[in-house]
């Protein structure tokens, strides 16, 4: 995670601040009269603008389709997360939006790019207990923003094998991780996105307890990235990527079934929420 200052982050939101205020103002409109158009609150529109609160991508296109500001908030908004990950994480991001396929074998936690909101803060604030709140909310937002992949006009095939114990750890508490779980059926609902579980009950295969993920594209070689607690390393050598290739076909033949997957987090979801009540 990188060192990312308070003041950087609060600058980046001060600009993007005065710029909603400055087109709102432009435009003729209280906060509450952008809000009700903007389908937001008033609360939400003044803080954005005086640089309190962290704006979602939808957020600026809303801005730009009330305000009529021809895509000018949409292009600023990525410079609101550009400091959110180290210099190196930009180019495995750059291999994701690039990628025809993806599949990852996860055994500690849910992928980013299937994560809500609230269980993403809770991996953050949990990594950087010490971190201001708008660092913490740059980080989620810089996450969400990743998963647009999963829903624009050509997806990539994404393909993801989780680990039981990714799924019964509560992360964020019972409240987050049935969300969470909910999320991972609606995902799982896209065509592009095959989710498949392994049980505690298989209990050896070729993942262990190393999480990976493998990249396609139509051009040029296939991308093997693998992450630990300092960092992460992408390869492109033949014979890491065709063992890794393997390993991920046979964890998927002992995993359950995607219809069987989604039959088992429902019941994990179901089981959450009875606990809870």
């Amino acid at each position: 995670m990188p060192a990312t200052s308070t003041e950087s982050v609060s600058s980046l939101l001060s600009r993007f601040g005065r710029e909603v205020h400055r087109y709102r103002l432009t435009a003729g409109l209280t906060q509450a009269e952008f809000a009700e158009r903007a389908d937001c609150t008033e609360t939400m529109v003044g803080r954005i603008e005086n640089a309190q609160e962290m704006p979602s991508y939808d957020f600026a296109q809303r801005v730009d389709r009330v305000l009529g500001t021809d895509g000018a908030m949409v292009k600023l908004w990525p410079s609101l997360i550009r400091s959110a990950y180290p210099d190196w994480f930009w180019h495995v991001i750059e291999l994701e939006q690039r990628a025809g396929f993806i599949q990852e074998f996860e055994s500690v936690a849910i992928p980013g790019l299937l994560q809500t909101e609230a269980y993403a803060r809770a991996i953050f604030t949990a990594a950087q207990p010490v971190a201001p709140e708008l660092q913490i909310e740059q980080f989620v937002a810089a996450r969400i923003d990743r998963q647009r992949i999963l829903t624009r006009r050509e997806p990539p095939q994404v393909m993801v094998t989780l680990d039981e114990g990714v799924l019964r750890r509560s992360i964020g508490g019972s409240r987050v991780m049935s969300e969470q779980l909910g999320h991972l059926l609606d995902r799982a609902d896209l065509p592009k996105v095959h989710l498949q579980v392994i049980p505690f009950n298989v209990r050896e295969h070729p993942g262990g307890m190393t999480p990976f993920r493998l990249m396609g594209f139509r051009e040029g070689p296939d991308v093997l990235y693998g992450e630990t607690f300092i960092g992460g390393q992408t390869s492109v050598d033949a014979a890491q990527l065709q063992q890794h290739k393997l390993a991920f076909n046979l964890i998927q033949s002992r995993a359950l079934s995607r219809d069987d997957s989604r039959v088992f987090i429902r019941d994990l979801k179901e089981e959450l929420d009875r606990g809870s009540d």
